[in-house]
């Protein structure tokens, strides 16, 4: 069974992610490279954890809040977020694209299928990027409903996070079905 580790170097940052088999990362932590004190350590990658870490930061950087209740919309955020928040998802679900890149549309006349023939047929740099753009967009959107859930579920941790730092925790109202916020 392979894990997915990541080899840390103090002063730098390794993002370079590398399937090892279990037997030999305790050959790997003994330090075969001689790197000696500048090794931080191996670590394990979680990519579900880096998708909710990184929905969390996206919620402290971009929600808004109103009514005592944060708010992002996938829409609202800048293109390079949704493109790495889609990544990260990709990553969590071991990077299955067999059918977002059609998005939403499974017929055979669909975008990607087109922009993929013209990119065979003439292979130009604007024919690349078109299959490139096409490609992203159908991504986001086949995946918006999920991506919009998981910025919704962060949006009331970060909520919940914050107001437990201020001393606050929550309280259900059962005649009401409110959440209530007390010390």
């Amino acid at each position: 069974m392979n894990a997915v580790l990541k080899y840390d170097i103090l002063g730098t940052r390794n993002d370079y992610e590398l399937p090892i088999s279990r037997n030999k990362a305790d050959e790997i932590r003994s330090d075969p490279f001689g790197l000696g004190n500048n090794v931080k350590g191996l670590t394990s990658v979680n990519h579900q954890r880096n998708l909710s870490n990184y929905a969390e930061e996206l919620v402290a950087n971009f929600a808004n809040y109103k009514h005592e209740q944060y708010f992002l919309l996938l829409s609202d955020l800048p293109e390079y977020e949704q493109n790495e928040l889609a990544r990260l998802y990709l990553e969590s679900t071991d990077r299955d694209t067999s059918e977002c890149v059609h998005g939403n549309d499974f017929s055979i006349e669909n975008e990607y299928t087109c922009a993929l023939l013209s990119m065979l047929k003439d292979d130009s740099q604007e024919n690349r990027e078109k299959f490139a753009e096409v490609t992203r967009k159908n991504i986001i959107n086949y995946y918006e409903k999920f991506l919009q859930e998981l910025l919704d579920e962060s949006c009331n941790d970060y909520l919940n996070n914050m107001m437990n730092e201020q001393g606050r925790y929550a309280r259900y109202d059962m005649e009401h079905g409110d959440v209530l916020w007390t010390r």
